[in-house]
């Protein structure tokens, strides 16, 4: 079974992008930050694997086109105008009606997240397992499952260090088996890019 990646990005615009950083350290810098994490990321993702790239917003397709270049794994889709976990939800049920046997929700901001973390991912995947990728400020930076499980995008405060626990608590209330890999650090900050920067040379 080979799962289906979907990365969710934002166009690269300056005041746009990674805009904690751009507080400190202006809205260019904070685009080339946010520009060299996507392109380490994409770099990193499993050679032939079908990735899906859900962008915001819709009318982005020709600037991610030219930015990222093209695959013939590689679908590009613009992202619903809703919030974040419905859009999370409406990308994998889509995903999954278009065939996927699996899927892996992921950003691009956590330079860490490479091959190991997708092998072991894909193998929890084939197990049944949901997986969950929880990053160091507390969200996750994977969520892999084989099934439209919708009910890990409900009720969620998403964007604070709750969303990881909670999406625990989910799987625990529904009776699912779950995998955890390893915890890793996202770059939403100046302070995590000095940190983790270095990854993306």
């Amino acid at each position: 079974m080979t799962p289906t990646i979907l990365i969710f990005l934002k166009a690269p615009v300056a005041g746009q992008v990674k805009t904690r950083i751009a507080r400190d350290a202006g809205d260019e810098k904070a685009l080339e930050i946010y520009q060299r994490l996507v392109t380490r990321q994409m770099a990193a993702l499993p050679e032939g694997w079908p990735v899906e790239i859900h962008f915001t917003p819709a009318q982005a397709e020709p600037q991610m086109r030219d930015w990222l270049g093209e695959k013939p794994n590689w679908d590009f889709i613009p992202q619903v105008e809703l919030g974040l976990g419905a859009r999370l939800a409406h990308a994998t049920t889509e995903a999954f009606e278009r065939g996927a046997a699996a899927v892996m929700l992921i950003g691009g901001d956590c330079p860490e997240l490479g091959p190991k973390e997708f092998e072991r991912a894909g193998e929890s995947l084939a197990r049944g397992d949901i997986v969950v990728g929880p990053a160091v400020d507390g969200g996750y930076y994977l969520l892999g499952m084989d099934a439209p499980r919708l009910a890990l995008f409900e009720n969620v405060a998403w964007s604070t260090a709750a969303v990881a626990d909670r999406t625990r608590e989910i799987i625990r209330e529904q009776n699912w088996r779950h995998t955890e890999l390893p915890q890793l650090s996202d770059v939403d900050t100046l302070e995590d890019w000095e940190s983790l920067g270095y990854r993306c040379l």
